[in-house]
């Protein structure tokens, strides 16, 4: 299990406008148009769950990657973690807070 609340981040996605989301994220440096949009996506097409999996597992639900989503996928999670972090969206797990289906 990953060291951070990912089912909060998901919620976080998912709930707050996009909008919302591309002004507290995107700096065009580290998180880029693309970087959203495929965050979002991911978010959108996965339960809260399965979005922690792929997130901790550092890989992709199925989905289909344009382009550009598809030249910046080796490098993505760890860009996502990192302005996630500085951002401090994604805030450490509580333990027992929530349990993941392994």
């Amino acid at each position: 299990m990953s060291d951070y609340d990912l089912i909060g981040l998901h919620d976080f996605l998912i709930h707050t406008p996009e909008s919302g989301v591309r002004k507290i994220l995107v700096d065009k440096v580290t998180m880029t148009d693309v970087h959203c949009n495929l965050l979002l996506k991911i978010a959108k097409c996965c339960s809260p769950e399965d979005f922690a999996q792929h997130f901790a597992a550092e890989d992709f639900p199925k989905i289909r990657l344009g382009p550009a989503e598809s030249k910046m996928k080796e490098k993505f999670w760890g860009d996502c973690t990192k302005i996630l972090l500085e951002r401090g969206i994604l805030q450490p797990a509580v333990p027992g807070t929530h349990k993941i289906a392994a």
